[in-house]
């Protein structure tokens, strides 16, 4: 682990070093007045914090909003947040950070460019830059008529992990409801703990991007109900650099009652890239997967792409998630599977349903009833330059790519929630990703 990291840290200076200078301006903040919200601030006990975009600010505190209290932000606004810290909207509390295209809200480290993450000084113990990330919880019972708030056009960077015994994900999403806005949401190098976690609640989101994650890219369990189009996890081989012993994926979907729709995912694993951390490949861990879906969740699920995980591409390994897709009550149709290894692209975990195996699991999914496809080789989808991690990695697909058709919206997906796009996956012609997204965090200078 010691040498694991110290050569994940080389690998980061190095990268900052040779591409800093390649930066598009968008990333190039001009310099502007901090100031530094720290415990005791008297903007804390006011009902309504206001941040403005002609100040960055250090938060040197958890920031808590409780009911009747708000959290305001305009877009441009940069927010760097110290070492464990965290961002919680308790139940009837409110957020409203509404950025734009041109002017998102940012919410990344205070570290210096490229210290966050995991660093290794020269002389020293390691060192863990992180933060805790943004946690919204909602009227648990359900019964609340107003929402949460709004994300729109937000980056969330270098959040993550476990503090004081609790893991936080990046964004942490519990029982929030649908008079909620959620769209335009990057989550950039969670940490060691997943991206974005829907935890109960029916919240719709839009596109949401989960850039370098250090565990599941989409941990969707407890119950949520909502409805999601336009997901795009976005592996980054390096991550995970440790060893994890436990499951992860680009969408994870669990637990009894537990039951999303979900239109144009695309999952982009490291596809066995230069680097590729053995954590994809280890023998110990079951469920590595692009899809994992287990613990009697039931799913909705079409018009997407699973490709470049090494392991397996959906793994299945329980008995009442196996009969809802069987009886109907799940399923996964109109999309475009691909695995490095082709045998285990369906993969059902033997004995999960009777003697069948992944060969009847795939023989069964390929039914042309389905409308899916399955890919042998990565670049049978025709993306742009989606490995091109270090200099302007781009994911959108080319011209004559088979993901600009082939799209199908009806039953449940005829809900106006749902843009009635042509194309498969989270990528089409439009490329919504275009001016607010970065990814290329560890180079940017913000604000230093």
């Amino acid at each position: 682990m010691k040498n694991n990291k110290a050569c994940l840290y080389i690998l980061f200076i190095v990268t900052a070093s040779l591409f800093s200078c390649k930066k598009d301006s968008i990333y190039v903040n001009r310099r502007l007045p901090e100031t530094t919200i720290a415990a005791g601030d008297p903007r804390l006990a006011s009902n309504i914090i206001h941040l403005s975009k002609d100040t960055a600010y250090i938060l040197g505190t958890n920031l808590r909003r409780d009911s009747g209290q708000t959290l305001s932000i305009e877009a441009g606004t940069l927010i760097k947040v110290m070492d464990r810290l965290s961002i919680v909207i308790n139940p009837g509390a409110t957020i409203e950070a509404k950025g734009d295209a041109g002017a998102p809200i940012v919410f990344t480290s205070s570290a210096d460019k490229g210290g966050a993450g995991p660093v290794t000084p020269d002389n020293g113990p390691f060192t863990d830059h992180y933060w805790s990330g943004i946690a919204i919880y909602g009227d648990p019972s359900g019964s609340a008529g107003t929402g949460s708030g709004t994300l729109s056009y937000v980056r969330i960077e270098f959040a993550g992990g476990n503090a004081n015994s609790v893991a936080w994900p990046g964004l942490l999403l519990q029982n929030v409801n649908r008079q909620t806005t959620l769209e335009n949401i990057q989550v950039s190098y969670a940490y060691a703990n997943s991206s974005f976690e829907f935890y109960g609640g029916d919240c719709n989101a839009r596109n949401l991007v989960s850039y370098a994650s250090g565990h599941n890219d989409f941990y969707l369990h407890q119950g949520y109900k909502g409805m999601l189009q336009g997901l795009l996890a976005y592996r980054q081989p390096l991550f995970p650099f440790y060893y994890v012993p436990y499951d992860f994926a680009g969408m994870y979907i669990s637990d009894v009652n537990t039951s999303p729709a979900i239109s144009n995912l695309t999952v982009l694993g490291p596809d066995l890239q230069t680097g590729t951390s053995t954590s994809y490949t280890t023998p110990i861990v079951q469920n590595i997967a692009a899809l994992v879906t287990t613990g009697g969740c039931q799913f909705h699920v079409r018009n997407s792409v699973l490709l470049g995980f090494p392991k397996q591409g959906w793994s299945l390994d329980n008995n009442a998630t196996a009969l809802s897709i069987a009886n109907g009550q799940s399923d996964l149709i109109y999309s475009i599977l691909h695995c490095n290894d082709s045998l285990k692209t369906f993969y059902l975990k033997p004995g999960t349903y009777g003697s069948l195996t992944s060969s009847d699991f795939k023989n069964f999914m390929l039914q042309p009833s389905f409308n899916n496809e399955v890919f042998l080789n990565s670049s049978q989808f025709m993306l742009t330059d989606p490995f091109n991690y270090d200099v302007r990695p781009d994911p959108l697909p080319r011209p004559a790519s088979p993901l600009l058709s082939g799209a199908k919206f009806d039953g449940l997906f005829t809900d106006e929630f749902f843009q009635k796009v042509n194309y498969r996956g989270a990528l089409g012609t439009d490329n919504w990703l275009k001016d607010w997204t970065n990814f290329l965090p560890l180079q940017t200078n913000y604000n230093n």
